[in-house]
């Protein structure tokens, strides 16, 4: 496949640890994220960091960069929080990710309501907007949140 696509991609933690459980990971996981997306050109269309993984929906004006962002991602995150105990492997990320091509808009609102309330889910949080570290209240209470996200297909140029 080439050209513009939209994406759901999910990666996680090595073994599964709660690695990204501390307010300072998941910040800069955050920060990794959007840093990354900046320099690859890609569009950030919602978002949530879990202690164990991470969900995103990103807009790509070129599909074939997909691999080299995710690889250049999880290297740069692993680097910057290096300091943290990542458990038996000594790795931060499983090597694979997931990833669906999203084709609708129903299927954009659906991921992107299953990203909101994945911590809802996990009894993380009572509401999605109380959760720091996902796009929620950007997209319901129009609040920016720790990433700029892009509400707009302008990406898709």
């Amino acid at each position: 496949m080439e050209g513009p696509a939209l994406v759901f991609v999910t990666t996680t933690v090595a073994d599964w640890a709660p690695a990204l459980a501390s307010s300072k990971a998941a910040s800069d996981v955050a920060r990794q994220l959007e840093e990354t997306a900046q320099y690859f050109g890609v569009a950030i269309m919602g978002y949530v960091i879990m202690p164990t993984h991470i969900h995103a929906l990103l807009g790509f004006s070129d599909i074939t960069k997909l691999s080299q962002f995710v690889q250049s991602f999880k290297s740069l995150t692993a680097r910057r929080i290096r300091q943290l105990d990542l458990g038996k492997s000594g790795t931060l990320w499983m090597r694979r990710f997931d990833d669906v091509i999203v084709y609708s808009e129903e299927q954009f609102r659906t991921k992107l309501n299953y990203i909101h309330n994945n911590p809802v889910k996990e009894g993380l949080c009572a509401s999605s907007t109380d959760w720091s570290y996902s796009s929620a209240r950007d997209w319901l209470l129009n609040k920016p949140g720790l990433i700029e996200i892009a509400k707009s297909w302008d990406w898709m140029k």
